[in-house]
């Protein structure tokens, strides 16, 4: 057995997806869109020029390419990252309930087909 420092935690596979989002914070009283990285089952990650406190929790929307629906969910932000280009790396753990990923990608990849 392989004795690594890195300890896998995620209990569902990440999908890089790129999906038009748009989050509104309540606390902070502000709106702004962006585009997911990756989504699971239980959550998403984010890039974005916000900074997001810790613990604070979001409503978010993704916006479906191919039929313009939009996928609601309210989302804890569980860690905040600064990434070289001065952005914030963004990861949510989303409330109840669980997205279902891989129709997701499935949607996408059969938009871009046609597209």
């Amino acid at each position: 057995m392989e004795n690594s420092p890195f300890r896998e935690r995620r209990a569902f596979p990440r999908f890089p997806v790129h999906l038009a989002l748009n989050c509104f914070d309540p606390y902070l009283r502000k709106e702004f869109q962006t585009e997911t990285q990756n989504i699971s089952a239980e959550g998403l990650c984010f890039e974005t020029d916000e900074v997001l406190k810790l613990g604070n929790f979001l409503e978010i929307f993704l916006h479906m390419p191919d039929n313009n629906e939009e996928i609601h969910r309210i989302g804890k932000v569980v860690w905040s990252n600064m990434t070289e280009s001065g952005k914030y790396r963004i990861g949510i753990k989303l409330e109840e309930p669980k997205l279902k990923p891989i129709p997701i990608v499935l949607r996408i990849i059969n938009h871009q087909r046609k597209y």
